[in-house]
């Protein structure tokens, strides 16, 4: 049996290819100790020995060295297409995408022909670039060599689709894959989770029972973080409860993801009552618990909670802080913001050193605190080069505490890094707007019609009957339309009776006063709460969930609303969640 390998390489036994061999596997998780071997394999002239480079070259890529493997690898001579494959596929889970294309070209244009293990690597790399030019030829490619039926480079392609918008393109691969195993269908509903289309996610494991494939745990938690995103607690109830009945051992994954579905859904009671009853909890869990009572407005419950994590818990990550963070945030703790982020970045511990979302809650707590001089300083002179996300939420606080001059300078910084999201740009409008700048929100909107920039038109959403019903503002579309529109007319006699008086600030377009009100009263959550009212049992909260930030105008009407109807209403924004119960905001009105 040979030695384990030391910090100097003495070998007391004759080198061959094969005691080399048996070394390299030995040493396969030292970097050095490899190098040590490559250059004993130099000296010696083992080097002819393909297969020693080869293995040298599969374990740098294993243990991350990839600049040391490129540098081998392009002293061979000749490599075999198994080296090509190791070196792509190195550089795609290293992320390095661009890497791994430009590889891949080099070796299409030396006339090497790739094969089926080519194709799934590069084309998970050229998902991760910002366009999709590299991945349009590399489909070519995959159909000039006869592999677009190749099950591991169609599910590929179907998520590289996906992440790049084209759920309708990634649907037909699906469709007409020759046989759509588990592995096609958890690929297909995760990649929609994870960029956001969860209907698409549901509407796919629906499919999926009636094409009778049974799903795994894999699927559980790709389906839960689906109703986790559109507030689905109900049907993500009745689908975690079928898969146990079905004999689903359940896990700590699938209890994460249950736990994380019923905090996306404002329910923090149920979710604290899984938590502690979960037999074993790893950071993930208790880093869910935390962020999930940050975003609902009970940012003392996440503090207590880290708390507690700290002296009986595991070890936190850069998560957890960013739950402790958002806590902060959510509630202007700014001086506990600031101890909180200082310690991390003061810390030796490389799990918890700030990255940029840390320095955006930063900015973010900052900026609705109304610090935003302190909140420009700190992001120059941030360590790293702020992002869009960083400008983005000075633009926020900026907005909101209509402070014109650093917005602006916010939004140039956006404009600068190439930012087209529309949603900065309303940002900034209605910045312009709160300030009766209209000339300058013309000139937001021009820029935004010459980009094709369009804004994302609101909505809300809420539960019935494990049916998800989706308004938009001033819809008509609903069969209930002249009960939910005359609930509203009720609502307003009562509230108006109270003293409500409509925000019209809220509205930022140059139109009259009168105008304004019509538009305040048919907003989206307003509707969906009118058809929750007429259609919820009254023991049941009512669940909203809106793909935007929701007006003042709105936020004081479900104050009122609460207290006359005698109703809990959880809703859910873009950012966080609003619970209202007898005209009190869990936010405090600081949101």
């Amino acid at each position: 049996m040979l030695p384990k390998c030391r910090q100097k390489l003495s070998l007391p036994f004759p080198l061959t290819k094969q005691t080399l061999a048996t070394l390299l596997k030995a040493c396969s998780s030292q970097p050095h100790q490899l190098e040590q071997i490559h250059a004993v394999v130099l000296t010696t002239g083992l080097s002819v020995k393909n297969s020693l480079i080869t293995q040298l070259l599969a374990n740098l890529v294993i243990l991350g060295d990839i600049q040391y493997a490129r540098k081998l690898f392009d002293e061979m001579h000749k490599p075999r297409i198994f080296l090509w494959n190791t070196l792509i596929r190195g550089y795609a889970k290293n992320d390095m995408p661009m890497e791994s294309v430009s590889l891949y070209g080099k070796m299409t244009s030396l006339g090497v022909r790739p094969d089926g293990f080519t194709f799934p690597f590069v084309v998970k790399a050229s998902a991760e670039l910002p366009d999709c030019w590299a991945g349009l030829t590399i489909h070519a490619h995959v159909v000039k060599y006869g592999l677009e039926y190749n099950a591991m480079v169609r599910n590929e392609l179907m998520i590289m689709y996906v992440k790049f918008g084209d759920v309708r393109l990634a649907d037909y691969l699906f469709e007409t894959m020759i046989e759509r195993d588990l592995v096609a269908w958890n690929s297909f509903i995760a990649a929609c989770v994870q960029m956001g289309y969860a209907s698409k996610a549901l509407s796919l494991f629906h499919q999926m029972g009636l094409a009778r494939m049974t799903p795994d745990a894999v699927t559980i938690v790709s389906a839960l973080s689906a109703c986790g995103q559109l507030g689905c607690l109900n049907i993500g109830n009745k689908i975690f409860e079928s898969a146990v009945n079905d004999g689903m051992e359940s896990n700590i994954i699938v209890e994460n993801a249950r736990l994380d579905m019923c905090v996306k859904c404002g329910s923090t009671h149920t979710a604290r009552t899984l938590f502690d009853e979960m037999h074993l909890k790893n950071v993930v869990s208790w880093s869910a618990m935390i962020l999930g009572y940050a975003v609902n407005g009970k940012s003392e419950e996440a503090l207590a909670l880290f708390s507690r994590m700290q002296n009986e818990g595991p070890k936190p990550n850069y998560v957890t802080y960013l739950g402790v963070l958002s806590a902060c945030s959510h509630a202007g703790l700014v001086s506990q913001g600031r101890a909180y982020f200082n310690y991390i970045v003061d810390s030796n511990d490389q799990n918890i050193r700030p990255r940029r979302e840390h320095y955006s809650l930063m900015i973010d707590l900052l900026g609705r605190s109304g610090h935003i001089e302190e909140a420009y300083s700190f992001i120059m002179g941030m360590p790293i080069e702020p992002d869009a996300g960083v400008w983005g939420a000075l633009l926020g606080g900026c907005a909101i505490h209509k402070n014109v001059k650093v917005g602006q300078v916010a939004a140039d910084k956006l404009f600068e890094l190439g930012t087209d999201i529309a949603s900065y740009h309303v940002l900034l409008s209605n910045m312009y707007a709160s300030a009766g700048r209209w000339d300058y929100v013309d000139k937001v909107r021009l820029r935004m019609r010459k980009k094709c920039i369009k804004k994302v038109a609101a909505y809300s959403s809420i539960e019935l009957n494990s049916e998800v019903y989706v308004f938009y503002s001033g819809d008509k579309s609903h069969p209930q339309s002249s009960s939910i529109y005359q609930k509203l007319e009720d609502l307003y006699m009562q509230i108006k009776s109270l003293g409500y008086i409509s925000e019209v600030g809220s509205v930022h377009h140059d139109v009259e006063m009168e105008e304004k009100e019509v538009m305040l009263r048919v907003h989206s959550e307003k509707l969906a709460a009118a058809f929750g009212l007429i259609n919820v049992e009254p023991e049941f909260p009512i669940r909203v969930i809106k793909n935007l930030r929701t007006c003042d105008d709105c936020h004081n009407f479900f104050k009122f609303i609460s207290k006359i109807s005698m109703r809990e209403f959880i809703i859910r924004d873009k950012s966080r969640f609003h619970h209202f119960r007898n005209g009190i905001c869990s936010c405090k009105d600081f949101w």
